[in-house]
């Protein structure tokens, strides 16, 4: 199909993807669309493909094929996947715009990190990328962009027992703009004692502190005053170390100050 001397290949199968991600340079992948600005010249839309849109369960972890709607992931139901990260799709847009907006796009999405971010690194999840030669599992943490010649295929999420999980956004609810920014704090207790913990914050920059959580881990509930004051202090000094190089508004640093006072507050 060409549309303004453009052109958009329909792939009917994985293997069709693939073989166009090695034969046309510059290719762009489409899928529901719902953040596209300016298409490129050639790009290949892969929002069909039944191999994409797969839910697997495993003992301990879903993979999420990538060209699921947000809609059909919410589907599972609160209880049959992790309440952090059906809260954050919940969070996201309105019925239609969920209904085009697929898991893919918003992890692949350039800019400010969209809602999902937030809640799949704090689970530790670990994307699937393969090319017409090899796979690659890329852990949350460490994706910086899609390899070239790759395609996002799967979304693995561990699911594991958090007694506490919170997710929170900040800025406009049916849009991003650079005050926007996604939250997610994870608990494990065993005995009223903290045994795991998990805090990230995502949008115009990503924050994750294993040094901060360390801090946490081993803690007699419930939290008291001083020590979640004492622990705000640490976050803000971390914060800043971060991103000491970096022109971050004062207001994200608080946004984020806000949301962990919040979360901890919780546990009290």
């Amino acid at each position: 199909m060409q549309k303004n001397n453009k052109t958009v290949l329909i792939a009917k199968n994985l293997s069709d993807v693939l073989y166009h991600l090695k034969s046309v340079e510059g290719l762009q992948i489409l899928a529901g669309c719902t953040n596209i600005s300016e298409m490129s010249d050639k790009a290949v839309s892969i929002r069909t493909i039944s191999e994409l849109r797969s839910i697997e369960k495993h003992e301990r972890s879903i993979d999420f094929g990538s060209c699921l709607t947000l809609t059909e992931i919410l589907e599972l139901g609160r209880t049959n996947m992790p309440a952090v990260l059906y809260d954050a799709i919940k969070s996201i847009g309105t019925f239609p715009l969920r209904n085009m907006a697929t898991l893919g796009g918003n992890i692949c999405s350039k800019g400010i990190k969209h809602s999902l971010w937030a809640p799949l690194l704090a689970l530790d999840a670990r994307l699937e990328f393969k090319s017409s030669s090899e796979t690659k599992i890329i852990p949350m943490g460490n994706f910086k962009e899609v390899p070239k010649g790759f395609v996002l295929t799967k979304v693995k999420v561990p699911v594991d027992d958090w007694e506490v999980q919170i997710f929170r956004r900040t800025g406009p609810s049916n849009s991003l703009t650079n005050q926007s920014a996604g939250f997610a704090f994870l608990v494990d207790t065993q005995k009223d004692i903290i045994a795991n913990v998990r805090i990230t914050f995502a949008g115009s920059v990503i924050f994750r502190s294993r040094d901060l959580e360390n801090t946490i881990i081993g803690t007699r509930l419930p939290l008291s005053d001083i020590f979640i004051k004492n622990l705000t202090t640490q976050a803000k000094e971390k914060f800043e170390k971060e991103f000491e190089q970096y022109n971050v508004p004062e207001i994200i640093k608080n946004q984020f100050l806000s949301l962990l006072r919040n979360a901890l507050e919780q546990l009290t």
